[in-house]
């Protein structure tokens, strides 16, 4: 419309100036000044056209996109990422001590991940001589501190405290005898603390999960979230007749509460809990009579069909009221009437340990705690009657299933190597050390993909709008891998898991921001749709015009030439 309007000025003007001179002219004159008009007005109105009126349109109709650094985020797919990591190897002899060095050297020299360094400590028997026990020797002064870093520490008649020949310890370091070879030390090396093979076979699922599948732990473990949900909840299917006096809250606080604040360095953890009365399992149990003579009876639960039970429970969880990943903890009460319940597995032999509970990859673990079978037989009482589960059983096997869940995977063992008694609710430091290269290495195989994905997705539709914030989310995440690669080749592990955890969760917010949906639903075929009936009565007149302008012109300069050479 204001481009129609500014061509109907410029006619009228040309209307106004033809009849302001049309007074002192002939015919003749007339009737060129008639065909002048038309031409300038033509020429105005293409002009104003073309000129302004196309330019303004393409910068009104233009999609906002931030330029991207899509060179930067292909060449992350040959980014090199290898684990800088240094271990030192301390011997009363020095000459024993440059042996071991080698000899790991020239072990670990194939890895493809790890990049290790070992150094050989001297070590003076004075460093040992308070040492009467094998809690004594966390207490020595040779211990690491910095997260990643190991030390291998000689201690002669390591058989006064132990019958193995290599015993690991509470923290960041491996104890082993003066017999210990160094296949044995590398062979702990590369099953405990580094875990070479499932890292790679980590990357390698989550890069090409239909080529390669993950290994038990990767299996169990949640995926990487920044805040997780843990959910208690307890079950009594008949408040009416069992009591439950337990405490919830303080028995998260004694036994949850230590190892979720040495897990928080990695994510943020907010626990809830619930009661849920008359729900039941949906399963019937089968009747056992021992035959053993005793005539001992109680209730059977085969392995088969524990995933049943979970279907039908998870219903009536609330742990869907939150967008972070949920771990569900449930104890289940089995009324008298059905109890003992115990889990059989398919050999037809009980559970492992005689500990009725099982885990749910990704998901949770149940635990059966059966009443005590002096309050379900005692007629005396009257109902309901009174019963405090045992907290430290309960708690304690919810505490071995959120270590496996969070990726603390089952040692396999090891012939004359053991470990440390853990005297707390925690970690050892390297097994953190190892969660931490775990959860580092997903988080940069996670926002490399999801960088690489989105870069493929913008680069082929482009109608989705890029605004500032996407932008700066994906030069920050591109930025945070960069760097997160090259402080894990110096050995900066803590620095590195900020910088992925960093990288992931920008690349997230990148590719979930809603305004990448704001256009996508409007392709180039309705736009033209749109557009063409706008233009097109526009465009034919002026089209149509560029010949009559061309002529015009073409044939006065012929007619000037022509009066030049008279």
């Amino acid at each position: 419309m204001l481009i129609q309007f500014l061509c109907f000025i410029l006619v009228d003007r040309g209307m106004i100036l033809k009849e302001e001179t049309s007074d002192g002219s002939t015919k003749g004159e007339d009737a060129e000044d008639n065909d002048a008009y038309r031409i300038f007005a033509a020429i105005a109105y293409a002009v104003v056209l073309i000129v302004i009126g196309l330019p303004l349109w393409w910068k009104t109709t233009d999609v906002y996109r931030v330029s991207l650094p899509y060179s930067r985020i292909a060449a992350l797919d040959s980014l090199d990422v290898t684990l800088g990591m240094n271990i030192s190897i301390s011997t009363i002899d020095p000459a024993r001590g440059g042996r071991l060095v080698a000899d790991l050297k020239d072990i670990f020299k194939t890895s493809k991940l790890f990049q290790l360094t070992f150094l050989a400590l001297p070590l003076e028997k004075k460093d040992l001589a308070s040492v009467h026990s094998p809690e004594d020797l966390e207490n020595a002064s040779l211990q690491p501190r910095k997260p990643g870093e190991l030390l291998l520490l000689e201690v002669p008649g390591l058989s006064r405290f132990t019958a193995n020949h290599v015993l690991a310890g509470l923290k960041r370091t491996v104890y082993f005898s003066s017999e210990t070879t160094a296949v044995k030390l590398s062979e702990v090396l590369e099953s405990w603390l580094l875990q070479e093979k499932s890292l790679r076979q980590t990357v390698a699922a989550m890069t090409a999960p239909t080529e390669t599948d993950q290994d038990r732990s990767g299996r169990r473990r949640m995926p990487t979230a920044a805040e997780y949900d843990i959910m208690i909840t307890v079950v009594n299917p008949e408040p009416e007749k069992l009591h439950l006096n337990w405490d919830l809250p303080q028995a998260v606080q004694d036994y949850l509460e230590p190892l979720l604040q040495e897990l928080s360095l990695l994510a943020a953890y907010a626990v809830k809990s619930q009661w849920l009365y008359f729900v039941t399992l949906n399963v019937q149990p089968k009747l056992v009579t021992e035959t053993s003579g005793s005539g001992y009876q109680h209730y059977a639960l085969a392995e088969d069909i524990l995933p049943q039970i979970i279907t039908p429970l998870e219903k009536k969880l609330a742990s869907h009221v939150s967008r972070n990943p949920c771990l569900n903890f449930i104890v289940y009460i089995p009324p008298c009437e059905a109890a003992p319940l115990h889990i059989y597995r398919r050999q037809g032999m009980r559970v492992k340990g005689g500990v009725d509970a099982f885990l749910s990859p990704r998901w949770g673990g149940i635990v059966i705690h059966n009443p005590s079978s002096l309050i379900c037989h005692n007629t005396s009482v009257p109902e309901p009657k009174e019963y405090s589960p045992d907290t430290a059983a309960i708690m304690g096997i919810f505490l071995a299933q959120l270590r496996l869940l969070m990726g603390i995977p089952e040692l396999k063992e090891i012939s004359r190597v053991g470990q440390l008694p853990l005297s707390t609710v925690s970690l050892r430091q390297w097994e953190f050390d190892a969660l931490l290269r775990v959860r580092t290495l997903e988080q940069l195989t996670s926002a490399k993909l999801t960088l690489q994905s989105l870069s493929q997705l913008l680069g082929e539709i482009s109608n989705i709008v890029i605004n500032d914030a996407v932008g700066s989310s994906i030069y920050r995440a591109v930025n945070c891998v960069e760097h997160a690669a090259d402080l894990l080749k110096t050995g900066q592990l803590d620095q590195a898991f900020n910088e992925s955890k960093e990288a992931f969760l920008s690349a997230e917010a990148a590719f979930t921001d809603p305004s990448l949906l704001a256009l996508l639903y409007f392709p180039d075929d309705q736009k033209y749709a749109v557009y063409i009936p706008l233009f097109l009565p526009v465009m034919i007149p002026v089209i149509l015009s560029l010949k009559s302008i061309h002529a015009w012109l073409f044939g006065r300069m012929n007619f000037k030439t022509k009066l030049k050479e008279d």
